[in-house]
């Protein structure tokens, strides 16, 4: 029997198309030989997530993103249905990580977590959104970036005070400039500076010396002036000794009525006497007064009287 080439040519397009069919949803990740269920998760935003996205498990790809609703009633969530093979268990403690690659390609990482409640197909997993690496860079970068801010109004406050104080900062050099000579000066001298060191460790040494050091010449002077202390303060003594013994005799020749000192002391005769001419003094000095003649003669012309008695 002889089959027209009508037919054939119906057969081939039915069987390419379905070829077609298969092998598209095949690349599109439709695995037609393993069962898959259907979950769904509600998020925020989907960064660019598209249907037939991968759905991984520990970097393993075990299902695919199969469509995507927007809930305009819930503020334009989006509703994003995925397929995971039937073998995979989900729970209510599973999570549904919508994540990004370094391309920014988008894809939804399984965290199954302890699953102690499977959920059955059709359930709702927990979403979540990981950040992406270009958000992860800013909030690692706006800190560094405000750092770097910071130092640069520090460094700008700095190169101002710099532009203010400029004179001040010359002055500083010009010191440091001077201190440089001075002590370029000072190293000249480096070898008379040794030489007074050598001395001052020589007179050291010497004064440090037990036998002819100084603290031999302390115990000699020391000897010294015990011996002066000792001498001078038995002469001290002795002349002491020798007037007290003096104004004892004294003494007790006064008291025994001995010499002119113990007659002035006791008897008053002389007293009397002198208190008795002293009265008298005053009575010529009165009389002198009263009668300067009587004991004064004197004249501008006594010699003229005289010739002319003689005549």
């Amino acid at each position: 029997m002889k089959i027209a080439k009508e037919i054939k040519v119906a057969a081939l397009a039915i069987v390419s198309i379905v070829i077609f069919y298969f092998g598209f949803n095949f690349l599109k990740g439709i695995d037609f030989f393993n069962p898959s269920n259907e979950y769904y998760a509600v998020y925020d935003q989907v960064n660019g997530l598209t249907a037939s996205n991968p759905v991984l498990l520990s970097g393993l790809s075990v299902g695919r993103v199969s469509k995507i609703e927007i809930l305009q009633e819930e503020d334009n969530r989006l509703k994003v249905y995925f397929e995971v093979r039937e073998d995979i268990t989900l729970g209510e403690e599973s999570v549904a990580l919508l994540a990004s690659d370094i391309l920014g390609s988008q894809t939804i990482v399984i965290q199954r977590n302890k699953v102690t409640n499977p959920l059955p197909e059709g359930s709702e997993i927990k979403g979540d959104i990981e950040p992406s690496l270009t958000a992860q860079i800013q909030e690692q970068a706006y800190p560094v970036l405000k750092t770097v801010d910071s130092v640069g109004q520090h460094l700008n406050a700095i190169l101002a005070n710099i532009s203010k104080n400029e004179e001040a900062i010359q002055n500083i050099m010009l010191n440091v400039e001077v201190t440089t000579k001075n002590l370029a000066k000072i190293s000249e001298k480096q070898a008379t500076i040794n030489a007074v060191i050598d001395d001052f460790k020589k007179i050291s040494s010497t004064l440090a010396d037990e036998k002819d050091g100084l603290k031999a010449l302390l115990q000699k002077t020391n000897g010294i002036a015990d011996s002066v202390n000792a001498l001078e303060l038995a002469r001290v003594v002795n002349r002491l000794d020798t007037t007290l013994i003096t104004i004892n005799s004294t003494v007790a020749a006064m008291q025994d009525g001995e010499g002119t000192v113990d007659k002035l002391l006791n008897d008053d005769s002389l007293y009397t006497n002198l208190n008795q001419t002293l009265v008298d003094l005053d009575a010529l000095l009165i009389d002198m007064k009263d009668q300067p003649k009587k004991y004064v003669h004197f004249s501008l012309f006594g010699r003229k009287d005289k010739d002319i008695k003689k005549k």
